[in-house]
């Protein structure tokens, strides 16, 4: 039996419970701005909602748009301190707890948070980041700013009327939510996936006529393993989050797989730079053109690499405080990122990795994820993250972690004789799999845990 499809004319919405059309999707938005008007809901107000059920989020963004006024999406899941949190960061003034049925009721938080925001500066989207670092933090992007990244985005991925976009990601990371608004500007269609599972997107690949799809590099690993050759039907396969190594992209390539690797972050709507479907395998951290009207600061790739500073119309509003004044996190309208980066001689956008995790070894300057990057071209490893501890000789050493059938002893072989002193590894760890976040990208501060416990150990 096939699955119902829906027709051309505006957004639609496939999900586990069926189909929502364009018309009752869009009444089904109308209803519920009326609903959330009617409960005290005024312009410039931000709810915090979880990302469950579906698609109730879907329904709370375009509702929330009628309204003008911010989302601060959640994972249902993540606990009442992170919400709590977010929740304060933001000043939301309302939570959004959904009812069975389709509905559900607003509850005040006691905070305001309007009266220090502009119109213009009025968030869309409070998004909390990643957490790779501290204390848990929101991006403010504005209307104006997810519009710009949506043309710009389905500008670069010819996302178009009748196409279809699955949706795996996580609903309230800037990646996954932002897949509604780029789908509603192109009149397309959202496959929404509970959560990410290699069978279930490999069979509704082909079952659904998919166009696009988003993932992070674990999630292609998982779905290269499966076996399925891509469908017909799919033009792009947008892979970010994380750095894509040589050796999955080149088994991505080989299968037919129609990969754009893709750079950018909460900060800046998701995307900054976007590769054009891959028919060889980029050198190392090469991503592609930066998108047109947005600047990035760098250095050519000859020259020592700096931080990557930002600006244009993709970028926050500031990150989110109580009062919702912009600026905050940006300088005269640049945000500074923590990646290192430089430009090619093609004018392509290269990132060789986070500022904080370059180090001087003997002297020598080494990013543990190029040597990632090699590490994933020995054989028997699957996958692989490098951190450092520290060294009273040579100030740092290097620890491979990883996941495969090569043994520890077959490794430090195969690096000896492919890499210099200074980058080879002076430890090896092996795990049945790698931490991950939610979001599918590899959890960092876990895994340095595991290597800091066992030095400690």
């Amino acid at each position: 039996m096939q699955p119902a499809r829906p027709g051309v004319g505006g957004l639609a919405v496939i999900h586990r419970g069926g189909l929502l059309e364009a018309g009752e999707l869009a009444e089904r938005a109308r209803v519920r701005a009326a609903e959330l008007r009617s409960q005290g809901l005024v312009a410039g107000e931000v709810v915090l909602a979880p990302d469950e059920p579906l698609p109730d989020l879907i329904i709370m963004q375009y509702a929330l748009a009628r309204l003008d006024c911010g989302l601060l999406p959640v994972a249902m899941g993540s606990g009442a301190e992170l919400a709590e949190a977010l929740m304060e960061i933001a000043g939301a003034e309302w939570r959004w707890v959904p009812r069975t049925g389709g509905s559900g009721e607003l509850a005040r938080t006691g905070l305001t948070g309007a009266g220090g925001c502009l119109p213009d500066a009025r968030p869309a989207l409070v998004i909390g980041t990643s957490g790779s670092s501290g204390a848990p933090k929101a991006a403010m992007l504005p209307r104006k700013a997810v519009s710009a990244s949506c043309r710009l985005s389905n500008r670069q991925l010819g996302l178009r009327a009748g196409d279809t976009w699955l949706s795996c990601l996580p609903r309230h990371h800037v990646g996954g939510l932002l897949i509604g608004y780029r789908c509603a500007l192109a009149r397309a269609t959202v496959l929404l996936h509970e959560r990410f599972d290699a069978r279930a997107v490999a069979r509704d690949l082909a079952l659904y006529g998919v166009t696009h799809i988003s993932l992070v590099p674990p999630m292609l690993a998982e779905l290269l393993a499966v076996g399925e050759p891509p469908p017909e039907k799919l033009r792009v396969v947008l892979v970010g989050g994380q750095a894509l190594s040589t050796a999955l992209a080149r088994r991505a390539i080989e299968a037919g797989w129609p990969l754009h690797v893709t750079y950018g972050m909460t900060e800046t709507c998701s995307q900054v730079a976007t590769s054009r479907v891959l028919s060889a395998v980029p050198e190392g951290g090469v991503v592609g053109p930066v998108f047109p009207g947005v600047e990035v600061d760098c250095t050519g790739c000859g020259a020592l690499p700096t931080r990557l500073r930002i600006r244009g119309p993709v970028v926050m509003a500031g990150y989110a405080n109580p009062r919702r004044q912009p600026g905050q996190g940006l300088e005269d309208g640049w945000f500074m990122t923590s990646d290192l980066g430089c430009r090619t001689a093609a004018g392509e956008l290269r990132i060789l990795g986070r500022a904080d995790e370059l180090l001087v070894i003997g002297g020598e300057l080494v990013f543990p994820a190029q040597v990632e990057e090699r590490l994933a071209l020995a054989p028997g490893v699957a996958s692989v993250a490098v951190v450092d501890v520290e060294d009273a000789v040579w100030g740092h050493r290097l620890v491979a972690v990883y996941a495969g059938d090569s043994s520890p002893e077959a490794l430090d072989r195969w690096c000896r004789g492919h890499l210099s002193s200074r980058h080879r590894p002076r430890g090896f760890c092996r795990l049945d799999q790698l931490p991950v976040l939610p979001s599918g990208k590899q959890d960092r501060r876990k895994i340095r845990a595991l290597i800091t416990n066992e030095a400690a150990g």
